[in-house]
């Protein structure tokens, strides 16, 4: 067909408005199910670039030269029991990718008073795994050095050495602790000698960490000691509970 006839008989089709008097103005336009279909798409895309589970804070310039502190995720709006419905879902993210031990469970719960709010972390450890331990040698040695400088492994270090006199050898610090583990996972009871050479467990100290990180970001401080000013919205306090040993059935 010739081209310009083609062309002219399109001008004779087409209507005062310019459209073709059998076009269809939805023709390229896409369908109410396609636009369904294209913003489940769309939010589901958008949910695997989501903001981190664990924010940092943010600092800027409190009361009269002290530092104020944001938690990454803080918003004043949001209330005690809403802010605890997002740390649940934060440790369950935390549990999933496995930053958490799955098997751990950490329960969240929130105290209001008149004058602010408080969230309490329970750190559940299963049954018969405990919360505390004394290192071996090696493990001591494995530490940060910051942990064995000032931390938790300088405390049972010294225990360890201030048990032995001052002085003790690789095999004796590792005897040592074999046998007060043994009397924890017993769950007898430790002389207060013993006592000063236990601490926390590294997973239970990282999952403290861990819960505390993520309470925090929903808080906001901005305290200064010095003119008696506190401004605090929301507290944090974690706790890990040793795995309870069920009783033997004699029967």
């Amino acid at each position: 067909m010739d081209s310009r006839k083609s062309a002219q008989a399109k001008r004779q089709l087409r209507t005062t408005t310019g459209e073709f008097a059998n076009e269809n103005k939805n023709a390229g336009l896409p369908s109410n199910d396609m636009i369904q279909r294209a913003s489940k798409l769309l939010a589901k895309s958008s949910a695997t670039v989501d903001e981190p589970i664990i924010k940092p804070s943010v600092k800027s310039e409190g009361y009269m030269g002290s530092t104020a502190i944001t938690g990454g995720k803080y918003d004043a709006s949001r209330s005690p029991a809403e802010n605890v419905k997002l740390m649940r879902a934060d440790i369950k993210a935390l549990q999933k990718n496995g930053e958490l031990p799955k098997d751990w469970k950490i329960g969240v719960r929130t105290n209001t008073s008149s004058m602010n709010w408080n969230a309490r972390f329970t750190i559940q450890l299963p049954e018969g795994e405990s919360s505390t331990y004394v290192p071996t040698h090696a493990e001591y040695l494995a530490a940060d050095e910051e942990d064995r400088i000032i931390g938790p492994e300088h405390k049972a270090g010294r225990g360890i050495i201030e048990n032995h006199g001052g002085s003790i050898s690789t095999e004796d610090w590792d005897e040592t602790a074999r046998l007060i583990n043994q009397k924890i996972r017993n769950g007898e009871q430790l002389s207060t000698a013993e006592q000063a050479c236990v601490i926390e467990t590294p997973k239970v100290r990282n999952a403290k960490k861990l819960c505390q990180q993520v309470g925090e970001q929903y808080t906001y401080q901005n305290n200064n000691a010095m003119v008696d000013y506190f401004d605090t919205d929301g507290y944090i306090t974690v706790q890990a509970v040793t795995g309870i040993k069920k009783p033997e059935n004699n029967e």
